[in-house]
């Protein structure tokens, strides 16, 4: 079987990035012919790989808007460079991954190749996080039946006018690619209910949920259940990601309760002047932090804290926590509860409730066997759940399933 993975990037810049890189690694070590295809923004996961000479050119999506507008909504330069690299090289499956930068154009490749696409975010809102006029969770799924116009009179996509007419006229097309697709990957089954309560003319049953999955490397970590007493959050410094909650939560917990924060992001320098003017002195900010590091940062935490006010569609940062035998405190959002099971390997609480939040860091604080307890918990769901092989049983299963129908 040659298996074609297709992402907007061949490079470590986020989780998306690293799940397809990983199932290609995955498909790579079991035998089968796979390709790699991307946008050709570097610094790339392979240095010399092969087949780099046949990526697009970077389009960068927002910045390059201005320049070429109709790229954004219709990048025929990726189609038309897509296309020639699949007659070169003949697969029996396309996997798409993101495609952000690449538009949805691409599926129709006029190519009689089965078509998966794995959905890392909520694309059936145009602002993609799911956030009601940019502030709170949109419970209703306003934007319904490929009518996106919700987006544009409430601002979603970053409250800016401009931004929500950009995002709801890439959604309509969107939807209307998404006909390309033979079957549908989402990573938690909250996902796989908004996508479905969209109605975007995909059949329920096209929908199949395969978690995300830890590397065996990864898998290999063991779990430590002591801790130098600080919390941690880890990830993208961003609105939607509610770290200014876990500040405010902060502010008004004893002063020898200690946070480390990293992750950069648009809101970084924010959180750091919030930080400062409320004396928090408490909390570190250590920037990013590559594998090595973060194992270290990770294992000798209390917990991690995952405040986003945002649909979390899985958290990679919760597994991770796993692995290390850390417990998670989270918000009961989107697809975390899935994950972290309240009360058994973590906390939850609900989103923007800071006075919740504050009662979870101290429940860990003051009860540290606790905290030890639902580690390892954690630790025992990530090494059973959450697998290289499983995901790969199940991938492989999906794959065999359109090539039969095809034939």
């Amino acid at each position: 079987m040659k298996i074609l993975i297709v992402d907007s990037l061949f490079s470590p810049l986020g989780g998306g990035q690293k799940i397809a890189y990983d199932t290609y690694k995955i498909l790579e070590k079991y035998g089968y012919q796979v390709f790699y295809w991307a946008m050709d923004k570097k610094p790339y996961f392979e240095n010399n790989y092969k087949y780099a000479e046949f990526f697009t050119p970077y389009y960068s999506g927002t910045k390059d808007y201005l320049r070429n507008p109709i790229k954004y909504y219709s990048n025929y330069q990726a189609k038309k460079d897509l296309k020639k690299f699949v007659k070169i090289i003949q697969p029996d499956i396309i996997h798409f991954q993101s495609y952000w930068g690449l538009s949805s154009a691409i599926f129709n490749t006029d190519i009689n190749i089965p078509k998966i696409l794995t959905i890392h975010d909520a694309r059936c809102c145009p602002a993609a996080t799911l956030m009601y006029k940019d502030k709170v969770i949109c419970k209703e799924q306003y934007c319904k039946n490929k009518n996106f116009l919700p987006c544009i009179s409430n601002k979603c996509a970053k409250k800016s006018i401009e931004a929500s007419i950009r995002r709801a006229i890439a959604a309509y097309i969107d939807s209307y690619n998404l006909k390309y697709i033979n079957k549908f990957i989402t990573p938690s089954d909250a996902l796989k209910k908004v996508i479905t309560n969209a109605n975007m003319g995909i059949n329920a049953n096209q929908i199949i949920t395969i978690n995300n999955f830890l590397s065996n490397e990864e898998l290999k970590t063991a779990p430590k259940y002591t801790n130098k007493g600080y919390f941690l959050y880890v990830g993208r410094l961003s609105k939607e990601k509610g770290v200014k909650y876990l500040l405010e939560a902060m502010k008004d917990l004893p002063k020898d309760i200690n946070l480390k924060i990293v992750g950069t992001g648009a809101e970084e320098n924010n959180l750091k002047i919030y930080a400062q003017e409320n004396n928090l002195d408490n909390i570190e900010f250590l920037g990013f932090k590559n594998r090595e590091e973060i194992t270290d940062i990770y294992q000798n935490c209390i917990s991690t804290v995952l405040p986003s006010n945002c649909f979390e569609i899985f958290g990679m940062t919760n597994i991770e926590s796993f692995i290390n035998g850390k417990p998670v405190i989270a918000s009961n959002i989107g697809g975390i509860p899935e994950i972290v099971e309240d009360n058994i390997n973590g906390l939850l609480f609900e989103p923007g409730n800071i006075e919740e939040l504050k009662n979870c860091i101290l429940k860990y604080w003051n009860n540290p066997e606790l905290s030890v307890q639902h580690g390892k918990n954690g630790y025992q769901k990530a090494i059973t759940q959450y697998t290289e092989d499983k995901y790969y049983n199940e991938l492989i299963k999906i794959y065999e399933e359109v090539l039969n129908e095809k034939k």
